[in-house]
């Protein structure tokens, strides 16, 4: 199956991937796959087909997320488009032209973009991702945008620009219903990270405590806006009814 509803977004830890990937699926109406959100998930099917996974600990290089990931977008509707973005994510995933795009800051500026974010120390498994998707791309034929230089808002209109084609091809989401829906599924994406039954079982989250970031659901698409919720709060959201998770004055 080549998965031709699906736009690639990749890159090493750092490279702003997943900001893209959220506005561009705000924008344009398409549904954000997020591969992070499917960490714990993965990790605990993998442990059900036998893999043996440790209690504590990394596990990433046990077993391949990538199979997992293709049928996640699989199980996916067909309609609207999907963006997936992720460290997972690998251009030899990708097998239909022109729906892909790689955003590569060079090491140096990816080491400082991981250390504001990292204070504490940035982990070694975030800095080797470098190293290996240089090697990937060399022998890929995936586009690949250096991001040194540019804006957020700058990658967003390059990254626009080279899924021009399939984005005047669409399917996108049109209507308000269909766009809320949409951030709907980002953000419970997320909570499923953060709060669902087989979250983290090596690293708990106090859901009443900790506080991830979510996307407005006003289902404007010049909306940006991001909305700082403890998980707990996040999870009653949406339970409800959207639009349940706002910014100040939407």
């Amino acid at each position: 199956m080549e998965l031709s509803n699906v736009l690639w977004i990749g890159g090493p830890a750092g490279a702003g991937k997943t900001t893209v990937a959220r506005k561009l699926a705000r924008r344009h109406g398409l549904r954000w796959y997020n591969s992070d959100s499917r960490t714990w998930i993965h990790r605990e099917r993998a442990r059900a087909a036998g893999v043996p996974v440790p209690d504590r600990g990394p596990a990433h290089k046990l077993y391949d997320r990538a199979p997992m990931i293709v049928d996640d977008l699989r199980a996916l509707p067909a309609s609207p488009l999907v963006v997936a973005e992720g460290g997972p994510i690998s251009p030899a995933m990708v097998t239909v032209p022109g729906r892909a795009v790689w955003l590569m800051p060079s090491r140096e500026v990816q080491h400082e973009r991981l250390r504001r974010r990292h204070p504490e120390g940035v982990p070694a498994y975030y800095l080797q991702t470098w190293d290996r998707l240089t090697t990937m791309l060399a022998d890929s034929p995936v586009t690949t945008l250096v991001v040194d230089d540019l804006t957020e808002e700058e990658t967003l209109a390059e990254v626009e620009r080279i899924f021009a084609s399939a984005l005047a091809g669409g399917p996108t989401a049109t209507s308000v219903e269909e766009r809320r829906a949409l951030v709907r599924y980002g953000n419970d994406a997320l909570v499923t990270q953060h709060a669902g039954p087989l979250t983290r079982p090596e690293v708990p989250v106090d859901t009443s405590t900790v506080v991830r970031t979510f996307d407005c659901e006003c289902a404007d698409p010049e909306c940006t806006a991001l909305v700082d919720l403890i998980v707990a709060d996040a999870v009653a959201a949406v339970a409800e009814p959207a639009p349940s998770i706002l910014a100040a004055g939407h």
